[in-house]
């Protein structure tokens, strides 16, 4: 092969090269960028005050298990304790108070089709300040402070039962300032302070 053959050859590898990384960097600083602007969307979604949590749990399609939304909600409100309920009524685990306004925060994963009264939504709102969920059901649309629709996206949603919930489930936590999703990339830089901490090496 001649030399100049050779020489093209290189240049137009490193070229791609150049490319693919530049195409990297692109799509690791838009992924970046959005974590962020989400992470933003979600402390402005955070309710002052909060010291008692509600959350009640679809009858089917649960994305999340219980002990895990309990750990995302504690992370969004540290000083909250977090109570379950079912699309029935039933308390799942310790009973939350029954009294008016003694829930702080209602976050309801009830879904469409799901076994529920025909007024369960108005006695939820009724105990809770600040009541967050997806529009099931007759009311909820009209009473909650907060609704995710995926009724008006349902034709864009995946078609995978668990999949589509755990999109919409994680939005509707999104809107009450909770983060179902991995926090890594956003966390402080403690590589310094790391490798100071470290013993020398001898």
């Amino acid at each position: 092969m001649q030399p100049h053959a050779t020489d093209s050859i290189k240049s137009f590898t490193q070229s791609s090269n150049d490319a693919e990384d530049g195409i990297w960097r692109n799509e690791s600083s838009e992924t970046y960028l959005a974590s962020l602007d989400e992470r933003q969307r979600l402390q402005e979604n955070l309710i002052d005050g909060v010291r008692n949590v509600l959350v009640v749990l679809p009858s089917f399609g649960l994305a999340f298990d219980q002990e895990g939304i309990r750990q995302k909600v504690t992370l969004a409100y540290p000083k909250a304790s977090v109570f379950f309920r079912t699309t029935s009524g039933k308390p799942f685990g310790v009973p939350s108070p029954e009294e008016s306004d003694a829930i702080d925060l209602l976050i309801d994963l009830t879904g469409p089709g799901n076994r529920q009264g025909w007024f369960y939504a108005r006695k939820l709102r009724k105990m809770a300040r600040v009541a967050v969920g997806r529009n099931a059901g007759l009311f909820r649309k009209r009473i909650y402070d907060r609704v995710y629709d995926d009724k008006s996206i349902r034709a864009q949603l995946p078609a995978d039962l668990l999949e589509r919930e755990r999109y919409v489930q994680k939005h509707v936590f999104a809107l009450a300032g909770v983060a179902m999703m991995p926090q890594g990339d956003l966390t402080q830089d403690l590589g310094k302070v790391i490798a100071l901490d470290l013993p020398l090496m001898k």
